[in-house]
């Protein structure tokens, strides 16, 4: 806003986002076909160059969006044991390879299988392994822990 004679003047840039607020009404997405016609919006603004005004719809339709999200579509962190069947499959690891990291060959199956957990050592282990075998990997024990 630029102030003119003790009255604030919208800028276009302004104006513009006023136009945006006008034409996508954005509010609380409370059912399905609001969420459809929030994530059809983004798409299509995700086509092209936004403007500084487009941009600030752009993030408040996407936060509208992950809030449904979190609230509908719950994720539940995933086990120790998904986590190390994944990261196995990934690095085409076989449980054998993992004996040397957990102490035996049963060892390891019993935890891939979820049989049993990994204790702290163990856990710290194959974080450590991991993280070797891929760059940008940043596991801890915790992963192997749950």
């Amino acid at each position: 806003m630029i102030r003119k004679g003790g009255k604030m003047t919208l800028t276009s840039s302004q104006q513009s986002y006023t136009d945006l607020l006008i034409k996508y009404q954005p509010k609380a997405i409370t059912n399905f076909e609001e969420y459809n016609a929030a994530l059809t919006i983004v798409e299509g603004m995700m086509s092209g160059e936004l403007t500084e005004a487009e941009t600030t719809i752009f993030d408040l339709l996407v936060v509208l969006i992950e809030t449904y999200e979190a609230q509908h579509y719950l994720i539940s962190e995933p086990t120790a044991a998904a986590t190390l069947e994944s990261l196995m499959h990934e690095f085409d690891v076989k449980p054998s390879t993992l004996a040397e990291v957990l102490g035996s060959v049963e060892q390891a199956r019993e935890i891939v299988n979820g049989q049993r957990k990994a204790d702290k050592s163990q856990a710290e282990s194959l974080a450590k392994f991991f993280n070797d075998l891929g760059s940008g990997l940043s596991l801890t024990s915790k992963d192997f822990e749950k």
